[in-house]
């Protein structure tokens, strides 16, 4: 109040200038020391009612009242006259009932009256001398005495948004007003200015020194009962707007309304779908607690499911009472099971991972009602062989062999399978055992079979293949068991070398390895074979023929390739003849011949008419890409010789370049004739005229349909040269069933194809396509 007060003697001193000021420019004509009789202005502004107020002007001893805005409001005694220099100061004392905002006025004893040029404002300081009564609830009236409580705009009760801003009566003395339902224990406070209108201007407070103390309400306990999700629960009693907050088990703060009719009170909800049978509690905004009453919910009854025992893969129905309420199918190893709820039922599709074991309906509360639930379990019934001898494929028969993931063997061996319904064929591993055999389903649990008796090889084979990926050169080491019988290592018809010492068994991977080559070990009693993980990289180089020999016309050249030297029909179209060699003279010169001596028809584009290749003086190598054209002479005519002159050659070496490919568009569009087409490396989306002949164009796809078909066109749709020749009329290549991919070789006509006709467009039906790449060989 001190600091309000200071505040307004403050304000007070600056209106009175501000008075003072406007006075002497509109009251006064002229220099007011020349006015016999003349008001200046009054200070303070505002002023207390009671209070005194001083009126400044020339002549005041001949005032004879003071008159105040109001109803007949004037003062004719005065508390003193001041005769200055310049101004005389009247004070006089406001009257304490009655002035009302406005004029003041001075009146001489013959008539003559001036008036203040501003508005008289008064500082109207309220008290608060007693409430009454200081024990109340909700909606009971109090009734505050004091001083200016008729300037009282809104009364803050303790507690959360419990303001009142129309009173039930409010004078200058004597204010009333009902106490509101969020009121809590604790003073009051008396505003003069609504906060939530007036922003403008800062209120003052006034704080009860009394404190209000709040009853309780009433809560009548509702009789027990059940009740289904949505259902209304009403709980009785009084005073029940002081409750803030309806709590139940697994629902916090559930939306209530409140009801009062004639003397009845109530609250009303909704039952939560979260809610958990309990007691219903009731939280006034005193935050105390209480109790409205137990309660039960509704949960599903009478649980059947069918099928018992059902398949992973197909359909189990559940029915029973109140399944409209399941928000959850939860099974063992299967949480959260997609399911439809449809005339009473439950439907699902029983997924690969369910386990048996816990199986319940879950509500959106939370609760969980089981029920039973079992699995059709695979059952082996034969095997193709017992005792089955190690390395050897076996067939297992049986029913719902389906569910199976892998199998072990004795020793703790485990291999995945292709499993079908009704049988499963493996390989059995070397390092198998004898013993049960286990299947692993596709859902985590095993099931056993009877013992399976393993025969292991008599010759030398491998515990276990090492996993890693292989590059030509690479040194393999692994676990052999009879290795004392080994004779010779290949991967696939390519001799690798190899060294055995101990149990283990080294062995280099040799030039001519490729991608798929499968590790043999062939030994004096008998051969078994491994499939390896090899990676070529970008080439496979395969040494056909190695010495040295100095080759002129008179003699030297290599015919250790013909005449049944080499299978030249193993060889295929693009692979790379290279012959390793130094110069020895200026003129030197190479020719590639057939076994009578003739140039292949490759090697004469690249030499004279006799197809005499020269040979610069620093060269090391000389290479020709052999055609079909070129195998088919050498098969013909007794394989290849390799003559000439002015060098010496010490190898030769055929080489199968691996193309490697270059992503240049992926994505995930599904192809139909009407729709889908990937448009996005055609019109500028890609640069055609960078593109060499002789590289691949493949697409990585997903079949869809049966009659699956790619069409390679151009930006106008149009199919390149190369996919006419393969396709249809119209260039639609048909998919090849279970196909992931479809490459074509494009030529300079393609290229130029797709540079004059704005790129490339992949189209057809009936496929998902994933990815476009282009196949580039890599340099020599």
């Amino acid at each position: 109040m001190k600091k309000i007060l200071k505040y307004s003697l403050v304000v007070s001193l600056c209106a009175a200038m501000v008075s003072l000021t406007g006075c002497q420019k509109k009251e006064l004509a002229t220099d007011p020391l020349k006015e016999a009789f003349s008001l200046a202005g009054i200070a303070p502004n505002p002023v207390m009612r009671g209070g005194a107020l001083n009126i400044y002007g020339r002549g005041l001893d001949q005032v004879a009242e003071v008159h105040f805005a109001g109803e007949n409001i004037s003062v004719s005694e005065f508390v003193k006259l001041s005769k200055g220099t310049k101004l005389d100061t009247l004070q006089v004392l406001v009257p304490l009932e009655g002035p009302e905002v406005g004029k003041v006025s001075i009146v001489t004893a013959d008539g003559r009256s001036l008036v203040s040029m501003t508005d008289l404002s008064f500082t109207e300081p309220i008290g608060i001398e007693k409430i009454s009564p200081l024990a109340v609830v909700s909606r009971d009236v109090i009734t505050i005495t004091g001083e200016y409580l008729n300037v009282v705009k809104e009364v803050i009760f303790s507690g959360e948004n419990a303001v009142v801003t129309e009173f039930e009566s409010q004078s200058r003395h004597e204010l009333k007003v009902k106490v509101p339902a969020s009121a809590v224990d604790g003073p009051i406070i008396l505003s003069d200015v609504n906060e939530l209108v007036d922003q403008s201007t800062i209120p003052n407070h006034v704080y009860s020194s009394q404190e209000l103390v709040l009853g309780q309400p009433t809560v009548k306990k509702a009789a027990k009962a059940t009740y289904k999700v949505g259902d209304k629960i009403t709980v009785t009693g009084s005073h029940l707007d002081m409750i803030k907050t309806v709590n139940l088990p697994g629902a916090e703060a559930v939306a209530f309304t409140y009801k009062e009719e004639a003397s009845a009170e109530s609250i009303e909800f909704a039952l939560p779908a979260t809610a958990l049978a309990g007691t219903i509690s009731l939280v006034s905004f005193e935050s105390d607690e209480f109790d409205g009453g137990e309660y039960e919910v509704v949960v599903p009854t009478n649980v059947v499911a069918a099928p018992q025992p059902v398949k992973a893969g197909e359909k189990l129905t559940i029915t029973g009472k109140n399944l409209e309420l399941v928000s959850k199918v939860n099974l063992e190893n299967a949480a959260n099971v997609e399911f439809s709820y449809e005339e009473e039922k439950i439907t699902l599709t029983v997924p690969e991972s369910a386990q048996e074991g816990k199986a319940v309906l879950v509500l959106a509360s939370g609760f969980e009602v089981p029920f039973d639930f079992t699995l059709v379990k695979p059952v082996v019934t034969a095997f193709s062989a017992n005792p089955v001898p190690a390395g050897s494929a076996l067939t297992i028969e049986g029913t719902d062999l389906d569910l199976v993931e892998s199998v072990t063997f004795g020793g703790d061996v485990t291999v995945e399978v292709e499993a079908e319904e009704k049988s499963i064929t493996v390989d059995v591993p070397t390092s198998a055992e004898s013993g049960k055999l286990v299947l692993n389903l596709k859902n985590g649990s095993t099931v056993e079979s009877e013992d399976l008796a393993v025969d292991k090889p008599a010759g030398a084979f491998l515990l276990a293949v090492p996993e890693d990926v292989f590059k030509v050169g690479d040194l393999i080491v692994a676990e052999v068991v009879n290795g004392e019988h080994l004779e010779k290592v290949l991967f696939d018809a390519v001799e690798a070398k190899f060294m055995v010492n101990g149990s283990k068994l080294c062995v280099f991977v040799p030039e001519g390895a490729k991608k798929g080559s499968l590790l043999i070990l062939v030994s004096d009693n008998g051969t078994v074979s491994y499939p390896v993980n090899i990676d070529p990289g970008d080439r496979i180089i395969t040494t056909i023929w190695s010495g040295s020999s100095t080759v002129t016309w008179g003699g030297g050249a290599v015919q250790g390739l013909s005449w049944g030297g080499y299978d030249w029909s193993t060889v295929k179209a693009g692979m790379v003849l290279r012959a390793i060699l130094t110069v020895d003279s200026a003129d030197a010169a190479i020719r590639f011949g057939n076994g009578n001596w003739a140039t292949i028809p490759s090697g004469k584009l690249l030499g004279d008419g006799d197809g005499n290749i020269p040979l610069a003086t620093d060269a090391t190598s000389c290479a020709v890409t052999l055609t079909q054209e070129d195998i088919d002479f050498l098969v013909d005519n007794h394989g290849l010789v390799v003559c000439g002159t002015g060098y010496t050659i010490t190898q030769i070496e055929l080489i199968e370049l691996i193309p490697q490919e270059t992503t240049i568009w992926s994505g995930s569009s599904t192809v139909t004739w009407s729709g889908g087409a990937v448009q996005n490396l055609s019109w500028g989306g890609y640069d055609w005229s960078t593109v060499k002949a002789g590289t691949g164009l493949i697409a990585h796809y997903t079949i869809d349909d049966a009659g699956a078909a790619i069409r390679f066109g151009n930006g106008n749709w149009a199919t390149v040269p190369s996919g006419k020749l393969v396709g249809d009329g119209d260039g639609n290549i048909t998919l090849p069933d279970g196909s992931t991919s479809y490459a074509i070789t494009l030529t300079q006509e393609d290229i130029d194809f797709l540079v004059d006709n704005h790129g490339l467009v992949v189209c057809g039906t009936g496929y998902t396509i994933t990815s476009i790449g282009l196949l580039i060989l890599p340099e020599l």
